[in-house]
């Protein structure tokens, strides 16, 4: 396979499922969602993977990821963020972003909507606040520490430490 093929139905080693989308968030208990195609308010429908097909679910989104109890964060078109909680409630959150990613410690960054130098400001969820943190990026996503990359396509991993 060379680097930026399109995978087809049947490609060694990938299950095509049924269903596109825009974006995809998986949790740390197996949990999928995605944002679909259809336009909605805030964006684009929200989907729940239930083991055979999709489920839609109430709102909209651009982007979203998945805490590790399954449940999602989503930025919508207008650059507000939400959490769903575990009753199934969307929850806005003070703030705006361009993108959204959890953590397997279930801690929430987001990129804002202001630009700075490397792309966009890095804010982590305090569970009351947005914290902004050093640097600038244009893509994000947390596992066990955030990576980044920012405007000048190079790759930042944060240092656990700080």
């Amino acid at each position: 396979n060379s680097e930026g093929q399109i995978l087809r139905a049947g490609a060694a080693g990938w299950q095509r499922l049924p269903g596109i989308a825009r974006d995809i968030g998986i949790g740390a208990d197996g949990s999928v969602w995605v944002v679909g195609i259809t336009p909605t308010a805030g964006g684009f429908t929200i989907h729940r993977w239930n083991g055979r097909d999709w489920d839609v679910v109430p709102g909209g989104a651009v982007r979203i990821d998945v805490d590790p109890r399954g449940n999602p964060w989503v930025v919508n078109d207008r650059g507000q963020i939400f959490r769903r909680t575990p009753s199934g409630q969307w929850q806005p959150l003070p703030g705006n972003a361009t993108a959204v990613t959890v953590g397997t410690d279930g801690v929430a960054w987001v990129l804002g909507t202001d630009r700075v130098p490397g792309g966009y400001s890095i804010q982590r969820w305090t569970g009351q606040r947005w914290r902004r943190i050093n640097g600038g990026a244009v893509a994000l996503s947390a596992g066990p520490t955030p990576w980044l990359v920012n405007s000048d396509q190079q790759i930042f991993r944060r240092d656990k430490r700080r």
